[in-house]
């Protein structure tokens, strides 16, 4: 039979025959491309995940898991900011625009959350504090360092450091001041408005400048500006050193992210039902209401290489931190809900990170 002669029927089902194939092969790459991008991510929560069945199984306590922070706080991370610092070109590297747009982020979503809780919930003015904490400060150190060196590089260092600069300062500043506030006004009657500011600076101070991630890039940078002018015996000590630092920063990431995966198991969380509004509402800021913020202000503000805008945006979706449950804690102020809200939204930051990932895949390059 001739080409000519093919009735309509076989020329259908070939037809459907070829896009069938076709559709498979869709799905198939699809598929694959899916999997490329969990597998940025999965490893990230396969640890976290390790480290909370090891607290719930009973492997450590609150003070063990105090060892973990401890040994990354004043040793791992630090030597990982030192190394990676002495690796780059930081006069060429580090970019102010950066900070300023993770800060005006920051800020924006501390002013979203006192509307939120304090207008619409019409709660005190310290657990407004404490709830504007939670729905801010995103997991910069321990989850936000790894994602900007696994996207980035060794450049990614200085997206990192623009983050945690931005949540030391900015959210320090305002949850202090509105804590110390509030205990003025518990305390005496908000008589004292004055020294309830100084206090609150003073914290503030006190917190930027023992804060254990400045010194070692304030070190690093400095000495990495000079490399080129370095004396004979400070590039040999450096030398020296250096191989120690990177055994030092090969551990920190795997430690912090289980340390993370502990900390969700071992602290108390109550009152989940009634909760429920407060880590929605909070939920919603840290981790949809925060990148899309920090989207608009690179995008209409400045410029930025599609990598590094894109690294931004997923550094600002990070779950809340360890850090909001602590300064909780020491005033007294929702710190169940501020411990729910690190298990809730690091879990669903497994969907949310890949979705953004999936996103701007093109312009990551992966």
């Amino acid at each position: 039979m001739s080409e000519n002669d093919r009735s309509p029927i076989a020329e259908a089902f070939e037809t459907l025959h070829v896009t069938k194939n076709e559709a498979w092969y869709l799905t198939e790459v699809r598929i694959k491309r899916l999997l490329e991008l969990v597998g940025i991510v999965a490893p990230f929560f396969i640890v976290i995940m390790l480290g909370y069945l090891a607290g719930r199984l009973g492997f450590f306590t609150l003070d063990s898991a105090k060892v973990f922070n401890n040994y990354l706080l004043y040793f791992a991370l630090p030597a990982m900011f030192l190394s990676k610092l002495l690796e780059q070109d930081v006069l060429s590297g580090f970019d102010v625009r950066i900070l300023l747009i993770f800060m005006g982020a920051n800020t924006t979503i501390i002013v979203m959350s006192w509307i939120i809780h304090g207008g619409l919930y019409r709660l005190p003015l310290g657990d407004t504090a404490a709830l504007g904490t939670t729905s801010t400060w995103g997991n910069s150190g321990y989850m936000g360092i790894p994602l900007a060196l696994e996207l980035l590089g060794g450049p990614g260092i200085f997206v990192a450091f623009s983050l945690l600069a931005a949540d030391i300062i900015i959210i320090s500043i305002a949850g202090f001041a509105l804590h110390e506030i509030d205990k003025d006004r518990t305390e005496n009657g908000g008589g004292n408005a004055l020294a309830s500011m100084s206090r609150a600076g003073m914290k503030t101070l006190r917190s930027i400048g023992t804060n254990p991630f400045l010194w070692p890039f304030a070190i690093g940078f400095a000495l990495s500006a000079v490399r080129p002018n370095w004396p004979p015996l400070l590039s040999s000590s450096i030398d020296f050193v250096f191989p120690a630092l990177e055994m030092l920063s090969a551990t920190a990431f795997g430690v912090a992210l289980f340390s993370i995966g502990v900390g969700m198991a071992l602290r108390p969380i109550s009152n989940v039902k009634e909760a429920a509004p407060i880590l929605l509402s909070t939920g919603l800021l840290k981790l949809v209401a925060h990148p899309i913020v920090t989207a608009l202000l690179a995008a209409f503000l400045f410029n930025l290489e599609p990598a590094v805008f894109a690294t931004c945006v997923i550094l600002a979706a990070t779950p809340t931190a360890t850090n909001a449950f602590i300064m909780a804690t020491a005033y007294g102020k929702r710190s169940s809900e501020a411990s729910a809200a690190i298990l809730v939204s690091t879990s669903i930051a497994f969907f949310t990170l890949t979705a953004l990932l999936s996103y701007f895949r093109a312009d990551l390059g992966i």
